[in-house]
């Protein structure tokens, strides 16, 4: 299929699925015909039949011989589709009379085992019944080989016309690096405008033409001179002076209605313009044979002008950088545009060519260079486009806060990420310049209409995505905008996740048919999503998956309305402890997941006994394999349910200590003393020796040793730690405070206060404070803490006496 007959079909996709829509219903509310079980309906089913029979012959034919024009396969594959789908209807039926005989044969019972006989008249029943259900499943099981064979028929015609479409692709032309292609092709070219000037003097010499022609050459002229006069001259103040308008201060709905009067003055004032220039040509009534569709083909060439140049504007918007989607500099904006407006003028071009080549019988060298030069052209703008989109220059209002955080020391808690910064622009920045190679080098070898696939569906491809990404902001900005959030807030989640999928499947099948898919093929994927595919005995369709969609996400919905609600309304009100609490919620998430799971599958009609010894298989797998996962998964649950430790505890575990932050099904999180988040498999909490200082209760034993000099005041030392113990609002009046004489220590006298908190959590603050108040009062007392004592002996201090003086005497010390 040539670019031309791809941008037609394009237009009239949408219209080609709805009447195939309507058509389906159409058969759907038919009057279903009656199953052709009896004598009497048997012909038509036998003509049925023969049809369906020579229609595989002239397939088969047509397939072996491989002269079949492409055209005539794509009938002949029309044809196959409505004998597939005519039987694909026959046995998607319900057989009402084949049900009412499986129903009687089951109130007989099973049949009998071998070896054993039942009543004869049970038995004369039963072989009946087998029988008359026999011939009433025949019709099915007819239509069911006439649907398989209609199926393989549609896959080997697929398959004819995509290997004859690869055969095109492939074709060699004449290089266009050769003086011979160029001579030839500029003496062609020359013939063909001599062609065309015979051409439009033979249509301005038809009587219907010249008698008019007085008429119809004015108004011609008119439009002519006002189409060139607007594009020139009008259209550049009417845009700037809409500019200073729509640039007026605004906000909400008001500065969205500007932006989008606008955007959509691109659109129309050239539409303008174009339109009164295409008038020309029907009022004046001159079709050259030469280039008749080519003037057929004016019209899309204009709108591939007009959409090139509005996207360009849309996506990089020179001098208004608060509608500019891209976050680039004026500089790089405006290279953008004017990249943007080139490729438009090279797809219109294109356009051009094919259609002149369907009124002109070209020689290949002709071909080759009519399309060498714009394709080199096009690589050089497509290769410039990828650059700019992944520009790094910014905004000057961009530029200036990333240099205050430059500036700062502290590190900023969320970066700014530019849009070209994303993995998708770079995917298709990389696609853009390979694109663009691979189009220069096939161009240069002669391969110009794989040069023609390398490169203008890229385009293409580019192009809708642009327009995709324009809609994507257009519908969030709208939502924005009606709820009443600012525009550096972002959107709900749940609108641009459902915006990307609506937009991936409006834009998939257009980017599919740019890339040389048939129309045929997305019809057929289509009917793939809606009839489903057979698994095994798992049947997956279009609406099973939706209705299995949509059930889990009420159930999804539903469990976390339940957890808010437990959690804010129900529990509060009751006895229960946080980490009771908080086990709670997180076990009914956990049950309304699995519950939402079972029935979305359950209604969406799967099947899933069949996975069972896949299951089991995979049990014995993760048995060996995943045994600390598991481990840990299955500490988590006992966790939830025993509770050994909960969320706000303070637990010593693997020689950590903190307080337990969240309790998941794998691991728990605890937050240490000094802030930091360790990460404790859930298998170390239930194996292993955990220390939970907050379990039962939060009260704690506090000791806190003291040492006092020899001599000093016991029963005074005492009085004073014992007053400082009950005189802390910390520590519990019972059990009471007691003071415990240790020991004799080799400096010191050792006594040990203990006391209970009555928050252990305070341990630290309330060792503190009894230690400041301890030592002030000890010291009132003037009694002292001693420091520890150590006896020094020295060997020969008699001898290093006498050794000192000689060296005050100015002697020698004697040798040793």
């Amino acid at each position: 299929m040539t670019f031309l007959k791809k941008i037609l079909f394009a237009f009239v996709f949408s219209a080609s699925l709805a009447a195939v829509g309507a058509k389906a219903q159409q058969s759907t509310d038919a009057p279903v015909p009656q199953t052709p079980a009896v004598a009497s309906e048997t012909g038509p089913a036998d003509t049925a039949r023969s049809s369906a029979a020579d229609l595989f012959n002239r397939a088969t034919i047509a397939l072996q011989n491989r002269v079949v024009s492409p055209k005539t396969l794509e009938q002949l594959r029309s044809q196959l589709v409505l004998v597939r789908d005519r039987n694909a209807a026959i046995v998607d039926r319900v057989n009402i009379r084949a049900s009412a005989l499986e129903a009687q044969l089951k109130s007989l019972g099973p049949p009998p085992a071998d070896g054993q006989k039942e009543a004869e008249e049970i038995a004369a029943r039963r072989a009946e019944l087998t029988n008359a259900l026999a011939a009433a499943n025949a019709p099915v099981r007819q239509a069911g080989e006439t649907l398989g064979e209609a199926e393989f028929y549609i896959r080997q015609v697929d398959r004819q016309l995509r290997s004859r479409q690869f055969e095109t692709l492939l074709a060699r032309y004449p290089s266009p690096l050769a003086p011979s292609a160029w001579s030839t092709g500029f003496r062609e070219i020359a013939e063909f405008q001599r062609r065309l000037e015979r051409d439009i003097n033979s249509e301005l010499a038809r009587p219907s033409v010249s008698k008019n022609l007085s008429d119809t050459l004015p108004l011609a002229i008119g439009l002519a001179v006002f189409g060139i006069l607007f594009l020139a001259a009008l259209q550049n103040p009417i845009s700037r002076a809409l500019k200073r308008y729509c640039n007026r201060p605004a906000s909400g709905a008001k500065a969205l209605v500007l932006g989008l009067l606008y955007n959509a003055s691109f659109l129309v004032l050239p539409s303008i313009g174009a339109l009164a220039l295409i008038g020309v040509l029907p009022i004046l009534d001159i079709y050259p044979n030469s280039a008749r569709t080519a003037g057929i083909a004016v019209p899309a060439m204009a709108l591939f002008l007009i959409v090139a140049n509005w996207i360009g504007h849309t996506l990089f918007s020179p001098g208004q950088s608060r509608w500019r989607l891209l976050d680039l500099g004026d500089k790089e904006a405006r290279r953008g545009l004017r990249l943007c407006q080139g490729l438009g003028v090279f797809m219109a071009f294109e356009i051009a060519v094919e259609a002149l080549q369907r009124d002109n019988t070209f020689r290949d060298a002709t071909i080759s260079v009519l399309s060498a030069s714009p394709i080199l052209l096009a690589s050089a703008l497509l290769w410039a486009l990828a650059g700019v989109i992944r520009s790094k220059d910014v905004t000057e209002e961009q530029a200036a806060p990333a240099a205050e955080a430059e500036e700062e020391d502290a590190e900023p808690e969320e970066a700014y990420v530019k849009p070209q910064e994303s993995g998708f622009l770079l995917f298709l920045s990389l696609l853009m310049r390979a694109s663009a190679i691979l189009a220069v080098c096939v161009t240069l070898v002669g391969y110009v209409q794989l040069a023609r696939v390398a490169i203008i569906p890229v385009i293409m491809t580019a192009a809708q995505l642009g327009i995709g990404f324009m809609l994507y902001h257009l519908v969030l900005v709208i939502v924005k905008t009606a709820l009443g959030r600012k525009e550096d807030e972002p959107a709900p989640v749940f609108v641009a996740m459902g915006l990307i999928c609506v937009l991936t499947l409006i834009f998939a099948p257009l980017i599919a048919l740019t890339w040389g898919a048939r129309g045929t093929d997305i019809l057929e994927v289509w009917r793939l999503f809606t009839e489903g595919v057979q698994l095994g005995d798992i049947h997956l369709s279009l609406d099973s998956f939706a209705v299995l969609v949509a059930v889990f996400g009420i159930g999804v919905v539903v469990t976390r309305w339940l957890q808010s609600l437990l959690k804010s309304t129900v529990l509060p009100q009751t006895r229960m402890d946080v980490g009771a609490q908080t086990a709670i919620v997180t076990g009914t998430g956990y049950v309304g997941l699995t519950l939402a799971s079972l029935i979305a599958v359950s209604t969406a009609g799967l099947n899933l006994s069949s996975l069972a010894v896949v299951a089991g298989a995979l049990s014995v797998g993760i048995g060996f394999g995943l045994q600390t996962i598991v481990s840990n998964f299955v500490s988590g649950i006992i966790l939830l349910i025993e509770r050994p430790i909960k969320e706000g505890d303070w637990i010593e575990v693997s020689g950590q200590s903190g307080y337990v932050r969240k309790i998941s099904v794998r691991s728990t999180r605890i937050e240490t003393f000094d802030r930091h988040d360790v990460i404790i498999p859930n298998s170390d909490l239930i194996a292993g020796t955990v220390r939970n200082m907050t379990l039962s209760n939060k009260s704690g034993r506090l000791l806190l040793p003291v040492r006092v000099a020899y001599g000093s005041d016991l029963e005074k030392v005492k009085q004073i730690l014992l007053d400082a113990a009950r005189g802390h609002y910390t520590i519990a009046r019972y059990p009471a405070p007691f003071v415990l004489f240790m020991g004799l220590g080799d400096s010191a006298l050792n006594f040990e206060l203990r006391c209970y908190l009555k928050d252990v959590n305070n341990i630290l603050t309330t060792q503190s404070d009894l230690l400041f108040r301890i030592y002030t009062e000890l010291g009132k007392a003037e009694i002292e803490i001693p420091y520890p004592q150590r006896d020094l002996h020295l060997k020969d201090i008699d001898k290093l006496v006498a050794a000192l003086d000689r060296k005050e005497e100015g002697g020698s010390p004697p040798a040793s």
